[in-house]
Formats: structure tokens, C-alpha cells, sequence
């Protein structure tokens, strides 16, 4: 397995062509990747196991020297469709002064979407 320290000294040793250091940049990218995926998996195992050994248990907390772990509540989230609610507070003016006020926007920046060769 590739190192980060390789990782990175590959991206900062890459010069001339754009073309060619793009392709080794997102070749660099794809490789992190494919480790960050690689160690989310052992990650998800290890918390899968936890799960296992609390519910055989019964217990809902525990504190070890290397961290502890704890179930949360179950709870609910309530969304709205913004799109749906905008189509109808453009037919009832009403209803849109009502809901104005609880109106948030967010800009966000446009971003790099990389994506391998197929």
C-alpha cells in the first residue's frame, strides 16, 4: 500500500505537461481514494462488532481505555420538499408570507468532481 508521504511527494514531484500532471493528480486522488474506502470498511467492521457485543450485553455504554461507545436515542427528522413549497407559494401569496420568514438559502461554491475512466 502506497504511504501518504508517497502520495504527496508523487503530487509535488510532478511537473511539465498539464495533461500528464493532471493525470497523475487524479491518479494520486483515486489511490487515497481506494485506501480511505479500504480503511471506512475495516472502520464500519469494527463498529458492526461493537453493535454485536452491546446488544448481546444489554448495555448501552461503555468506557475503555481506548475510547467508549454509546448508543444514542432514536429520534426523527422532518424535511420538506423546498421545490414543491416554492411552486406553492407562488399560486397562494398567503402562504407565502407565512412561510417567508422561516425561508433559509444557502449558496454554495461550485466544486471539482472527479470521476475515473471508464
Amino acid at each position: 500500500m502506497t504511504t501518504p508521504d508517497e502520495l504527496t511527494t508523487r503530487l509535488h514531484s510532478t511537473h511539465g505537461d498539464p495533461t500528464a500532471a493532471v493525470e497523475t493528480f487524479v491518479t494520486v486522488y483515486q489511490t487515497a481514494a481506494a485506501a480511505i474506502d479500504a480503511y471506512n470498511a475495516v472502520q464500519q467492521e469494527a463498529k458492526r462488532m461493537i453493535s454485536e457485543v452491546m446488544e448481546e450485553t444489554g448495555q448501552t455504554k461503555y468506557s475503555t481505555r481506548a475510547g467508549s461507545v454509546a448508543v444514542t436515542a432514536p429520534s426523527t427528522t422532518v424535511s420538506y420538499d423546498g421545490r414543491a413549497l416554492d411552486i406553492l407559494c407562488r399560486a397562494d401569496a398567503d402562504l407565502a408570507l407565512k412561510l417567508y420568514p422561516h425561508r433559509k438559502e444557502v449558496q454554495r461554491a461550485g466544486s471539482l468532481r472527479i470521476t475515473a475512466d471508464k
